[in-house]
């Protein structure tokens, strides 16, 4: 014989469902934040690479490494955007505390313009 489900108050419903919007809200913004940070490493490591590796191999494979690296950092920059507002359109309806999505889409703007102004360097302030 199986035991009943215990009756919750509707308090406590309340206080689980809250809870787990609260969750999936803070597992976005780490999301967001991976993002970021894998796009900064790509950058990092794409003019990384065009200031150490000019004398290990030829010039052009240098500027071809350092500008797909630059690419995948903007586009990592993109897909932060786009995934946080992809949530939250799902969740924006429900009163749930989040980061203003112009704020994210701003911050990543401006991370892209500032890859694609170390790209347009690396090709016209290159040796």
């Amino acid at each position: 014989m199986t035991q009943p489900e215990p009756v919750r108050p509707a308090a406590l419903e309340n206080n689980v469902n809250s809870l787990a919007l609260d969750r999936t809200v803070l597992a976005n913004e780490r999301t967001y934040a991976a993002w970021l940070r894998t796009g900064l490493t790509a950058l990092a490591t794409g003019l990384g690479t065009a200031r150490f590796m000019p004398a290990a191999i030829p010039l052009w494979s240098v500027r071809m490494i350092a500008a797909l690296l630059l690419l995948f950092g903007a586009a990592s920059f993109v897909l932060a955007a786009w995934r946080y507002e992809t949530l939250h359109v799902g969740i924006r309806h429900l009163d749930v505390n989040t980061i203003p999505p112009p704020v994210v889409t701003a911050l990543s703007v401006i991370l892209v313009c500032c890859t694609l102004l170390a790209l347009a360097a690396l090709w016209t302030l290159g040796r």
